[in-house]
């Protein structure tokens, strides 16, 4: 589609049934004051629009909104956003079909729900057809409509008297905000636009005009047509009419006024249908191409390049539920969930502005950030608690729904595979590790017999070995009498600990040093020297408790609940010879860096490497073939490690990882990269551990934003205001 197809929709879908219904409703809840609450809609909606204009040239693809926020903020919000913005728009369609279907009735009395029917299913076959048709009737409908529309403000404006707009009888700001959020679903249509952005020509140029001209156009017409209620209503005494167009027509010109806003109104809501059917189809398109609905709404029709079966259903469902539902509340409960989309829409500009995404280079850039998009997300969240309570229940069972088809579905296979986090830490493809970094290494030591075992493994894996003993000092004792005790009378285990650190590091070239702490809690003494010695990676030892289970103990615990830094735990011995590392690999960041553990083992101890990935005996074989790909590359690129792999069907991850490890001497996985998780290892690394034969590492790599971050920050402003607090009680 040409630019000014493209602009057509946008308009169509804004100036639908809103346009000669809602100036009444508006004029009746803010008088004249209502004419700056369709005028405050515009500017929010003018604002989204430049934000949607910069998004769209960075990534012109079918899906709109949907594909903007996947993009930027994982497939989960992608979930929320997709099948919230495709079940809204499929009830503003079918409110459409219903206003277009009362307004006939008007020329013709006539089934209601028989005329909304027919004109669903035309509209179907219409779009069935090619985005190029639809096209083609939206420019027909939006110059008709715009002729009339045009004419009837040009003899409108000639009997509008200015008393009508004295102060007197325009409302407070309060009912001017709550009447924005009445009218607002009005404005709504730029999401649509925004799904259809993969069949616009020449996107680049084409785009950014459409957005920008079609919110501007609708804002400057809602307005004149709110001049024009307000500058003639109160005079013709029609104020609380609910179609005020139509009324005032009749009033001034009679029964042919009236006919041609009827006229108006039925291309207005064809129109309205219209654009919902095109775009809102290209929500479950783009959805399954990003594997979170069945591949059957991704197929393209042969002869009319159309996503035939995601037209057919939408148009389906649109129809149906004119016979389910109230389609006018629900069309403003969907409304609720647009202006949802508006914020993240909005937030995503800033988010790209500061980060990176690959392959996003827009060709238009909006001059005006970050203003731009204060306003836009400001301006919706102030009309979000005007809305009432039943909106926001809607807008937020939407959101459940999205959430749990994310988990239900779409888990582990959707695309994108990184989320908001790893963006925002501009980590959104795996991180090139350097091997030739220098690695600094903290062991803590508490225990002579896993001591030797710890400091090995530091010795291999890192290049400065930072060896820390904590001295517990109980509560009650001052920690700096602790300290002067412990100088005066050397303690004879900590004598012993230092003595078998000296052994290390073996290694040609790697540093050491040695650090006796004197803390009330341990885990704390480990926490704040990983981060005063800056270390690069945490080295810790899984304890047995007691006869009949492993755990990780509570100083492992606390630290992995706290620490900001990579941490490595060995579960067991660790063997004088190594000829064989198996390294649980699914491509994930802990994996990744496991595998790059793995390999500096192997250079220290002239093991062999073999990377196990599991996966599912239903995976498809297009997701297998990628995988097998994917590790013979791995394989190939090393030259000098001898890398091998397996790859394992099988239900149970965990039984088929335990089953590799008895084959090799030390098994490598990753814990399961959850940011924010209830348990501190994920379950499968833990079972693994706990039932392998042989010793095994569990790899964690630090992210900057997770639990850890968080109550790390939150312990060290905690106790700095502890700090200040018990100075100023001293005082």
């Amino acid at each position: 589609m040409g630019f000014f197809s493209t602009f057509a929709i946008g308009v169509g879908t804004m100036i639908g049934a809103g346009i000669f219904i809602l100036p009444g409703i508006a004029y009746t809840n803010a008088g004249s004051g209502a004419i700056f609450s369709f005028l405050i809609g515009g500017i929010i909606s003018i604002a989204t629009a430049i934000s949607m204009a910069e998004l769209a040239t960075g990534m012109p693809m079918a899906g709109g909104s949907y594909y903007y926020i996947s993009r930027t903020m994982g497939a989960a919000f992608g979930s929320i956003i997709g099948l919230g913005s495709w079940i809204a728009l499929i009830f503003k369609g079918s409110f459409a079909l219903i206003g277009l279907a009362e307004y006939f009735q008007q020329l013709y009395p006539i089934s209601i729900y028989f005329i909304a029917t027919v004109s669903g299913l035309l509209l179907l076959t219409v779009n069935y057809g090619g985005a190029k048709s639809s096209g083609s009737l939206q420019n027909i409908i939006i110059f008709l409509l715009f002729t009339i529309l045009a004419m009837f403000l040009a003899e409108v404006f000639v009997f509008i008297e200015i008393d009508n707009f004295n102060p007197t009888i325009t409302s407070e700001s309060g009912a001017i905000l709550t009447t924005t959020g009445i009218i607002f679903i009005s404005y709504l249509g730029l999401a649509e636009l925004a799904s259809i952005s993969e069949e616009v020509k020449n996107p680049s140029k084409n785009l950014p005009r459409a957005f920008i001209a079609s919110a501007v156009v609708v804002t400057v017409f809602y307005v004149l047509i709110m001049v024009a209620v307000v500058g003639v209503s109160f005079s013709y005494g029609s104020m609380a009419t609910i179609t005020p167009l139509a009324d005032i027509a009749d009033l001034i010109y009679g029964e042919t006024g009236k006919f041609l806003i009827v006229i108006a109104a039925l291309l207005a809501t064809l129109s309205t249908a219209n654009g919902v059917i095109l775009s809102s189809s290209r929500f479950p398109f783009a959805m399954s191409r990003d594997l979170l609905m069945p591949q059957w709404f991704v197929e393209i029709h042969k002869k009319y390049e159309t996503p035939h079966n995601s037209i057919l259903i939408t148009g389906m469902i649109m129809i149906i539920i004119l016979f389910l539902f109230d389609i006018e509340q629900l069309a403003r409960l969907g409304g609720t969930f647009n202006i949802l989309i508006y914020v993240l829409l909005n937030t995503a500009v800033i988010i790209l502005r500061k980060r990176t995404l690959p392959g996003y280079e827009p060709t238009f850039r909006d001059p005006f950030f970050p203003v731009t998009q204060m306003i836009g997300i400001g301006g919706s969240l102030i009309l979000l608690p005007v809305l009432g309570s039943l909106p926001l229940l809607f807008a937020i069972s939407l959101v459940i729904l999205g959430v749990w088809w994310h988990w239900f579905y779409g888990k582990d296979k959707a695309i994108p595979e990184y989320n908001i986090f790893d963006l925002l830490e501009n980590n959104i493809e795996p991180a090139i590790i350097k091997p030739n970094n220098v690695v600094k290494v903290l062991v803590p030591i508490s225990s002579i017999k896993h001591e030797n075992d710890l400091l090995k493994l530091a010795d291999y894996l890192g290049d400065e070995i930072v060896g820390l003993h904590v001295i517990k000092v109980p509560d009650q004792t001052a920690l700096k009498f602790a300290q002067e005790a412990f100088h005066e009378k050397q303690i004879e285990i900590d004598s012993d600990f230092k003595e078998e650190f000296e052994k290390y590091p073996v290694i040609v070239g790697h540093k050491r040093k040695y650090i006796t702490a004197f803390d009330h809690s341990v885990s704390n003494s480990i926490i704040e020297q990983a981060e005063i010695e800056n270390v690069d990676l945490v080295i810790m030892g899984w304890h047995e408790s007691n006869r009949f289970q492993y755990s990780l103990g509570d100083v492992t615990n606390e630290v992995l609940s706290s620490l900001k830094r990579h941490i490595v735990i060995l579960k067991g011995y660790f063997s004088d010879r190594i000829t064989k590392i198996g390294v649980a690999y699914n491509g994930k960041d802990n994996s990744v860096y496991g595998l790059h553990l793995a390999k500096k083992l192997a250079l220290n101890t002239g093991a062999k490497i073999e990377i196990i990935t599991v996966i599912s005996p239903d995976e498809e074989k297009e997701r297998k073939k990628k995988i097998k790909e994917e590790l013979q590359s791995i394989s190939d690129s090393e030259e000098v490690i001898p890398i091998t792999f397996k790859i394992l069907e099988r239900y149970s991850v965990e039984d088929a990882i335990l089953e590799a490890s008895k084959c090799s001497d030390l098994t490598i996985i990753g814990d399961s990269s959850q940011r924010f998780k209830i348990s501190f290892l994920g379950t499968l690394p833990q079972r693994v551990a706990r039932h392998s034969k042989n010793p095994v590492l569990i790899v964690k790599k630090a992210k900057p934003i997770s639990k850890q971050y968080i109550i790390y920050s939150l312990r060290k402003k905690s106790l700095k205001l502890y700090t200040k607090f018990a100075h100023f009680l001293k005082e």
